[in-house]
């Protein structure tokens, strides 16, 4: 009897790029940016997200939340976060679905399952920050990740690990904040880093012509004021990505597909000391004429 191939498994998934100018960087730096996977398979072994990943050169992978989902099979889970540890360095924090569905509220439990979620994680060799500063050495500069924990973990918890993130950025470095619900904590207008990344809101659900963003979003209710996109927050900006799950047939994805966003970060001023004008790069080249 022949053996079959596998089957592929899932829809397709689009990569949505977004691109920001920033004077802490000398060249460009590429960060892939995972969300609210729920566990959802993408081939065999995750292959074909891995794949993508790949071919785009992330110098780390971001996961901002509920990549776990406690109401299915946790292989593909597993299989997604073992795949990114060999390909990148990757940072971590947890969703409301790390800590379960929590249909009769947080419970100890919940979480101090999710507690032992999180050290598996780091068992991959992936950080998971709670509250810390962790430093991205790249060739273009210095990238300092820091994270926060999903509200479930509970709010004082919360609330000083923001803080903490807050009093930890440094001037010299581009800041990143991950936290799983964007609208949480003011929309993290009093963050003095560069950048914070969310999920959480599966780009609305349902996005329709003529209207900006989504219909619905988890926390903000109907037409949500940050669905999915790249936003301005004070001098920063605020990511929010639409997310990777697509297996919930009773609120489906409409003109909405599931996304894998890579952040571009690009130098906006050149390094280069030199005064030829033919060994200058492109950009300034440009800039000049």
């Amino acid at each position: 009897m022949r053996n079959s191939k596998p089957k592929d498994c899932g829809p397709g998934f689009r990569i949505r790029r977004y691109t920001v100018k920033t004077p802490k960087i000398s060249e460009e730096v590429r960060l892939a940016v995972a969300a609210d996977l729920h566990g959802c398979p993408y081939g065999e072994g995750q292959r074909r997200l891995l794949a993508a990943i790949r071919r785009e050169r992330a110098d780390a992978i971001l996961m901002p939340g509920d990549m776990y989902d406690d109401r299915d099979d946790d292989g593909p889970f597993w299989d997604f976060l073992q795949g990114a540890a060999a390909l990148a360095p990757c940072f971590y924090v947890t969703g409301n679905h790390e800590y379960g569905r929590c249909l009769e509220g947080v419970t100890n439990r919940s979480r101090a399952e999710a507690a032992a979620l999180k050290e598996k994680v780091r068992a991959l060799g992936i950080a998971v920050p709670e509250g810390e500063r962790l430093v991205l050495p790249t060739k273009g500069g210095r990238i300092a990740i820091m994270g926060i924990d999903d509200p479930f973990a509970g709010r004082n918890r919360v609330s000083e690990q923001y803080l903490r993130c807050c009093r930890q950025v440094r001037p010299g470095e581009y800041s990143i904040l991950l936290s799983h619900r964007p609208e949480k904590l003011g929309g993290y207008r009093y963050f003095p880093g560069d950048m914070v990344i969310c999920g959480h809101a599966h780009g609305g659900q349902w996005r329709l012509p003529g209207l900006r963003g989504g219909v619905y979003a988890p926390g903000q209710g109907l037409f949500p004021k940050y669905a999915g996109g790249l936003y301005r927050r004070g001098q920063g900006h605020l990511l929010v990505s639409c997310g990777l799950c697509y297996r919930y047939p009773e609120l489906p994805r409409f003109g909405n597909p599931p996304e894998l966003v890579i952040l571009r970060l690009i130098p906006s001023v050149c390094s280069s000391r030199k005064t030829d004008a033919a060994a200058k790069c492109k950009r300034c080249q440009s800039r000049e004429k």
